[in-house]
Parts: C-alpha cells; sequence; structure tokens
C-alpha cells in the first residue's frame, strides 16, 4: 500500500498567537502535542543509535531531533532524544479495503 501525503504541521502566525502560552520571544514552529521522547530502551527496541540533534527519522511522519541527552545512571548508560514531529501521512484502517 502507498503512503498517504505528508502534510506539514507547522503552525502559521495566527495559530502562534492563539497559543495558550505566555509571550515569549518566539512562538514554538509546531504544536507542543507533536513532539514526542524516546529513552534507552524505546531505542534498542527499534534498534536506532542515538541521533544528532537536527536529524531527520522516518516514521510514517517526519521527525526533528530537537535534543539529545545522555548520562551515566548506576553504571548503566541512559539517554532521551527528544522528536518534533514535522509531517504526517495518516490513513484510516477501517475504511482500508480488506482483500
Amino acid at each position: 500500500m502507498a503512503w498517504s501525503k505528508l502534510v506539514d504541521m507547522e503552525l502559521d502566525d495566527e495559530d502562534k498567537m492563539d497559543l495558550a502560552v505566555p509571550q515569549i520571544s518566539s512562538q514554538p514552529d509546531y504544536p507542543w502535542g507533536l513532539r514526542i521522547c524516546l529513552c534507552e530502551k524505546e531505542l534498542e527496541k527499534l534498534k536506532l543509535p542515538v541521533p544528532e540533534v537536527g536529524d531527520y527519522l522516518d516514521m510514517r511522519s517526519f521527525g526533528r531531533v530537537t535534543s539529545v541527552s545522555t548520562e551515566q545512571r548506576d553504571g548503566k548508560d541512559c539517554c532521551r532524544v527528544e522528536i518534533q514531529i514535522e509531517q504526517i501521512a495518516v490513513e484510516d484502517e477501517n475504511t482500508e479495503d480488506m482483500r
């Protein structure tokens, strides 16, 4: 099955002004709810090496890595990767033709 078209989720200027967040020098370009975090267990499960900030990851969406933090905790490597989803392709699996 072909993927549906990717849609850019960037907020326009009017949407940025309507955000219910304190006015700061710059408003976020994308809605806060489109940010996900992956820690070492998720990265290991996905067989994904720790990416660099600014990398794009393809997940039936495109997300830009916005933060990477690594540390040692109890002798184990721990990390946290934050990804801002910027473009999404969505399909309704309930309406898919079941052949």
